[in-house]
């Protein structure tokens, strides 16, 4: 069990409940070879480039700013019918569980439009778990951090006492801002370093 200084848990969706990571590498691999420039070839070469800023990442992989709007459509435009075929990560659903077993609160928070959010989560059946769903409004920026810092504002729980659980420097990012406490899992979008890490959801559980 964990040592009762968390309250809330708020968790990313893409890359951390939801393992959609080897379909988003082979997406973003097609539209590199789509517009001749070499593929990213290993799955760990993916999560050592990819980053936030969203642009950031497509730079990484060759796509300048200019062409950065037409590939992420193209992007975009692919993923919508192949990640419907994602599963969540091992134990995601025994840990949502475990903590509403221990009274703690849930929400969740993607960099993806709210629209597509509910799309994507609708196969789960993971709503219940959450007391908020939190998406994003412009596809381009994808960031979170007003979503939860508003969340966070309004939730009458001091920054310390509340759990971000998230696979990218983005989470990490927000976390330091708002003066959360940051997990990092390994098993998602980005190799994080400099933070605490769990290869297992279910390590959650010692935490809270």
């Amino acid at each position: 069990m964990g040592d009762h200084t968390i309250d809330a848990v708020c968790w990313d969706w893409n890359g951390t409940l939801l393992d959609d990571v080897d379909i988003c590498h082979r997406t973003m691999n097609e539209v590199l070879v789509r517009r001749g420039r070499e593929p990213v070839l290993t799955l760990g070469e993916y999560r050592a480039r990819f980053r936030f800023p969203i642009r950031d990442f497509y730079a990484s992989v060759g796509i300048d700013a200019d062409e950065f709007p037409d590939a992420a459509d193209e992007y975009l435009g692919l993923l919508p019918g192949r990640i419907s075929s994602a599963t969540l990560h091992e134990d995601a659903r025994a840990t949502l569980q475990g903590i509403a077993d221990r009274g703690v609160r849930q929400v969740l928070a993607s960099a993806t439009l709210t629209a597509v959010l509910a799309e994507q989560m609708r196969p789960h059946g993971l709503s219940a778990h959450f007391e908020d769903v939190l998406g994003i409004g412009d596809v381009y920026a994808a960031s979170k951090d007003a979503v939860i810092a508003g969340w966070v504002r309004d939730a009458g729980i001091p920054p310390e006492r509340i759990l971000l659980i998230g696979d990218t420097n983005h989470d990490q990012e927000i976390a330091a801002d708002l003066g959360t406490r940051f997990v990092h899992f390994a098993g998602g979008h980005q190799h994080v370093s400099g933070t605490e890490q769990i290869a297992s959801l279910s390590e959650l559980l010692e935490m809270v």
